[in-house]
């Protein structure tokens, strides 16, 4: 009797004990989301805590989020592999999640009301692989990076399959409701195609077109969690796609391109700033990109749109000041123990040539609990110290660097002898025999163990750029010492630091009296070689290094014609060979061209005031044209030791002639 009983009694009980799991599952979400906030506000052991009270996937997730953020800051083997490990585990369990998801469907339970049964776990897989593929490429092996190329494209298919169901949900919601009704749903569901892959290996993007919401403004509303995540987890996940896809340099652009892989700068932007508008930790990540897509990497690019032409399709190609400023404001709010936007907002004041605040605001405040956030501060303030030609500050931040960060120990030991060399040239200057001696000592100390301290670590199974750059640089001057009978230190030429300034963009920082010390660092007369030596020590490789440093210099100082000279003068007139084999320096020839590029660029943007409207466009066409050609020359290069930097300032100079092409109607 009781079995019959428990037969007929068993749907409703059933049911009683799915929405029970429906409950849990949500508030599973709720509060390792929690959790992972935790890991945003500089609490990262706080979050551990409380991800350990959970057994959930979305428990499991914050987990591996919290050492994928110790792999990515610090680039430490250990945490690389941890991170690895938990990533696979998660992945694993929402697959099986996702099924039982799809199962409960069935019996017409959903954990959400928008997408279908178990998307949610579609998403957490595709994070796993997403966060799996950036580890590979970490890694040293060119084989586990291809296969991160492969996760990437199957995360892509994944997310755009979200992306269609949402638009089908949308669509039907406008139908029903009304046009007046579902305004934003309507700007999120436009289906004009854009073009991300192949079209024969990959399916096209379906929403990739609509309209950003304002910073503040949700731009759908979602009351159920599970929606909300899905929402904006994967415009944070496609934003993030898209972006990084458009942003490869020439090298890697050639390796993703057998996959199928292209990106779409402003599809990313756009789905970013979307996830943004979510208080959650996937929008949290859209705006931790945001902000490092706006303040470090569009930070090195020299060919953004001019300020008169600046509106809102000029995003993507330059920084929107304003904007930026309410999203750290926001993220300031939302998350105020952070350190990360103290430093975002250093990265600020010194992109408008303010370095003097840019140094204080990351000499205040809470140090953070985290050593991968402390070690970004830490060499944030190294290179600006440098730019500011704060010798002593910027010594003493490198050897921080050393001490809280594995990621190049012969780059960090290279930048404190080079900051020790301008305080011997200084010494010697003034002459101070006593403090010349002293830090004479100092610079040859660093200077030769950033030659003997290169890690065994690579990058797609090469040195990293600015480790062999190093070796290379201290094997030149100890040849060089050998052969002419001189100290080390007093057979170097041209300014390290100031090189340096040229490699990390650091005129792009400096203010009128940064540029006047870095003139004088360039003067010859700073050499401490004596006389009978100092001009074997001028020889074309030198003299294409000072040249290609002093013009970035002029450049930014707007002495455009004095910097174009110089480069026709010491580098561009010379057979390239000149300046290649041995321990010459290959990157110069490039880095000339791309200069005039550069200089191309911002004369179009000061056409001379005596020019009528007609006259005005011509004399634009001509700069930009001799801009795209000169880049395109510098983009076809042959390999040299900072290509895959260089690479990305070409890419960005080439993205921003198309979007401003377009915005002036002109044919390409």
């Amino acid at each position: 009797m009781s079995r019959l009983t428990s037969w007929f009694a068993g749907p409703k009980a059933n049911a009683v004990d799915l929405k029970a799991e429906l409950a849990t599952e949500r508030g599973d979400l709720e509060q390792a989301m929690r959790a992972t906030n935790l890991i945003i506000n500089d609490d990262i052991d706080g979050a551990e805590t409380e991800l350990r009270k959970g057994n959930s996937t979305y428990h499991d997730l914050g987990t591996a989020l919290v050492f994928f953020m110790k792999a990515i800051l610090g680039f430490e083997k250990e945490n690389i592999s941890k991170a690895a490990d938990l990533l696979a585990k998660c992945e694993t369990r929402a697959w099986d999640d996702l099924k039982r998801a799809q199962k409960r469907a069935a019996a017409g339970h959903a954990a959400g009301e928008i997408y279908p049964p178990g998307t949610e776990y579609e998403l957490v897989v595709t994070q796993t692989q997403l966060m799996s593929a950036v580890l590979g490429v970490l890694n040293e092996s060119v084989i586990e990076a291809m296969k991160s190329f492969l996760k990437l494209r199957r995360a892509y298919i994944t997310l755009d399959a979200i992306i269609t169901k949402e638009n089908e949900y949308f669509k039907k919601q406008r139908a029903r409701k009304g046009s007046s009704s579902a305004a934003v749903a309507s700007a999120r569901a436009s289906t004009e195609d854009k073009k991300v892959f192949s079209a024969t290996q990959t399916p096209l993007p379906t929403s990739l077109n609509s309209t950003a919401p304002a910073l503040q403004d949700i731009d759908v509303e979602m009351a159920n969690p599970i929606d909300a995540f899905i929402h904006s987890g994967v415009n944070m996940c496609m934003g993030i796609l898209m972006l990084m896809m458009s942003l490869m340099p020439p090298a890697f652009a050639r390796v993703l391109s057998i996959v199928g892989f292209r990106g779409d700068r402003e599809a990313g932007i756009r789905m970013l700033w979307r996830s943004v508008a979510h208080p959650n930790a996937n929008g949290a990540f859209a705006g931790i990109m945001l902000l490092n897509f706006y303040h470090s990497m569009l930070g090195l690019i020299d060919i953004q749109p001019h300020e008169a032409d600046f509106d809102e399709s000029a995003e993507p190609y330059g920084i929107p000041q304003q904007k930026v400023a309410d999203l750290l404001s926001t993220m300031r709010e939302r998350y105020p123990q952070s350190r990360m936007w103290l430093i975002e907002e250093a990265k600020g004041l010194a992109g408008r040539r303010d370095l003097p605040a840019g140094i204080a605001e990351l000499e205040g405040g809470t140090p953070s609990k985290m050593k991968q956030v402390t070690a970004i501060n830490q060499f944030t303030l190294a290179l600006f110290s440098m730019s500011a030609h704060d010798w002593p500050r910027m010594r003493k931040y490198f050897l921080h660097c050393v001490e809280v960060n594995t990621w190049s120990a012969a780059l960090y030991y290279y930048m404190a002898g080079a900051a020790s060399l301008e305080l011997y040239r200084d010494a010697v200057a003034r002459g101070d025999a006593a403090e010349a001696s002293t830090e004479k000592k100092t610079a040859e100390k660093y200077l030769r163990k950033s030659g003997e301290t290169t890690t065994k670590k690579k990058f797609m199974a090469r040195q990293l750029p600015f480790e062999t750059f190093v070796q290379r640089k201290v094997q030149k001057w100890e040849a060089r010492s050998k052969e002419l009978g001189l100290d080390l230190v007093d057979a170097v030429a041209v300014s390290p630091a100031v090189e340096m300034m040229f490699a990390w963009s650091g005129p792009k920082w400096m203010a009128t009296s940064e540029f006047e010390k870095a003139e004088e660092c360039l003067a010859w007369s700073r050499l401490t070689a004596p006389a009978d030596k100092l001009e074997k020590l001028k020889d074309r490789d030198e003299l294409g290094v000072r040249a290609v440093s002093l013009a970035s210099i002029l450049r930014g100082a707007n002495r455009l014609d004095e910097a174009r000279a110089l480069l026709q003068e010491e580098v561009l007139s010379h057979d390239k060979n000149l300046f290649k084999g041995g321990h010459k320096e290959d990157y110069v020839v490039p880095a000339a061209i791309h200069e005039v590029a550069a200089i191309a660029w911002a004369q179009c943007g000061q056409p001379p005031s005596d020019l009528d409207a007609a006259q005005t466009e011509a004399y634009q066409k001509e700069k930009v044209k001799e801009c795209e050609d000169n880049l395109e020359k510098a983009r076809l290069w042959e390999a040299y030791v900072l290509d895959a930097r260089m690479g990305m300032r070409i890419q960005c100079g080439l993205a921003t002639l198309a979007w401003y092409r377009k915005k002036k109607g002109w044919a390409a």
